[in-house]
């Protein structure tokens, strides 16, 4: 676990001791007031998507600024036990549960709280099934269809109705809609494409509810992932609610498709070598930053480019008046490419306003894959 200096409230950023995961709490409030703002006249609203940031302070901030359906998701069975621990009641576990101990976990949580879960199989649903009746607790139920990700999800269509109409009838479960994820974009993805590409995904969704409902079922709930498909998801009638993760702190990933929205996460990191012309060295390296997906991107700093990463160095390479502003002891901003996997490499936001430290928020479902 990350040990870190607690520097006093009041400390200017550019003084804490590094590599940091820094977070702008003003930035933060303004991209939570301008994308949950879209959802205040429309039918559907959003559910923030937890697992980007992990840290119950930011969600308690989320659901007090309107817009919401008053509930949350996460993305596995230890993150859903964190935040219902940290006051949340309305939860959607926006995923598959399907061994023994972890169904054991689910349903002594659904004793607690309100908990949905996703299913794309009868044997799953019926395992469900048997456990919350066991266990004398009801289990709000999201049949979860392909729309696109290639990932869960029954496929839609005939079989996806097949399998609402079996989920329907089984004791200890409660269904309440369908449930799908929209890819999002990708590094050169060009925004109009995308946006036909998402509205034909989630249609794809809607087909499916239109379906079920012929055939006699009652579809309360369809929600659709994530923060890059908002803008279609609100004009499609019969969405209810859009799954919405990384829009509070944002990244590099995302900044094309919400450019009105800001990075309120970066990495600050300090030069520790400036050894040849034309390059720099970080002490923010891959177990600070998780590159995997992409490499973070430097922040004001026109002609610098972090361009490889080992354990503990960030490898910067520099162009023209670049050379001149990163030498030993300069701070750097890194904004990550993909927020979910940077955040989880630290137990802490600094949380700062105006330039100076706030305190410490803690992440508290860091680490919790389980």
């Amino acid at each position: 676990m990350e040990r870190p200096i607690f520097q006093p409230v009041g400390t200017p950023v550019e003084e804490l001791d590094t590599p940091a995961l820094v977070l702008d709490l003003d930035v933060m409030d303004k991209n939570i007031q301008t994308f949950q703002g879209y959802f205040a006249t429309t039918t559907a609203k959003a559910r923030p998507v937890v697992t980007s940031h992990l840290c119950p302070q930011i969600a308690h901030r989320q659901l007090d600024a309107g817009g919401t359906v008053g509930g949350i998701a996460v993305t596995t069975l230890g993150e859903a036990e964190v935040f219902a621990n940290s006051g949340f009641d309305d939860i959607l576990l926006a995923n598959q549960v399907v061994t023994v101990s972890k169904i054991r976990r689910l349903c002594a949580l659904a004793a607690q709280v309100s908990i949905g879960i996703a299913v794309d199989n009868l044997d799953n649903a019926q395992q469900l099934s048997s456990a919350a009746v066991a266990s004398e607790v009801e289990l709000q139920v999201l049949v979860e269809i392909d729309a696109g990700m290639g990932r869960c999800g029954i496929s839609p269509g005939v079989e996806a109705l097949k399998l609402t109409q079996r989920v329907d009838g089984l004791p200890g479960l409660k269904l309440v809609g369908i449930m799908g994820s929209v890819p999002g974009p990708k590094g050169g993805d060009d925004p109009s494409e995308h946006e036909s590409k998402t509205k034909a995904n989630i249609q794809v969704i809607l087909d499916s509810k239109e379906a079920m409902e012929q055939g006699g079922l009652s579809i309360e709930v369809v929600s659709v992932g994530g923060a890059h498909c908002y803008a279609q998801a609100i004009q499609m009638a019969g969405v209810t609610e859009v799954r919405a993760g990384r829009y509070p702190l944002m990244d590099h990933r995302l900044k094309s498709f919400l450019p009105e929205l800001n990075p309120a996460a970066k990495i600050l990191a300090s030069v520790i070598s400036h050894p040849i012309d034309g390059m720099a060295v970080l002490d923010a390296g891959h177990k600070a930053t998780a590159p995997d997906q992409g490499r973070p991107v430097l922040d004001g700093i026109d002609g610098a480019e972090a361009t490889r990463f080992s354990a503990e160095h960030g490898i910067v390479e520099l162009e023209g008046d670049a050379q001149s502003k990163l030498n030993p002891g300069d701070k750097a901003w890194l904004v990550p490419y993909e927020l979910g996997a940077s955040v989880n490499q630290y137990d802490y936001f600094r949380a700062a306003k105006n330039g100076k430290l706030e305190g410490f928020w803690p992440i508290s479902a860091r680490g919790r894959l389980a």
